[in-house]
């Protein structure tokens, strides 16, 4: 498998408890990722929530919740071979740029 990339939708097959996995925006760096053998993600929901969630538009992707960021490792994409998607450049380092923003200087 090759390691997921900044910029990339991926299905983490055991990225919830529930049937089915999670769609996850890569955030981090692919140096960091690289490195580290670990992914800043942000989960991505087919439709906007109701009520504070922050969130970044990804078009027909779904919607980015970059106010929830979190570290997985490798081990969350087993099973999944490829992206699902892949943004432009600019989409991605929106969300990127949000959570940054987020987390202050």
């Amino acid at each position: 498998m090759p390691l997921p990339r900044f910029g990339e939708v991926w299905h983490a097959p055991s990225g919830s408890v529930l049937p089915g996995g999670m769609l996850c925006l890569i955030v981090s760096s692919d140096d960091y990722n690289r490195i580290r053998r670990q992914f800043i993600i942000v989960e991505v929901v087919a439709d906007p929530l109701s009520g504070d969630a922050i969130i970044c538009p990804l078009g027909s992707v779904g919607v980015a919740l970059t106010g929830a960021p979190f570290t997985v490792g490798a081990t969350w994409f087993d099973g999944a071979d490829d992206p699902v998607a892949v943004l432009d450049d600019d989409t991605a380092r929106r969300a990127a740029d949000q959570i940054r923003a987020i987390l202050g200087p």
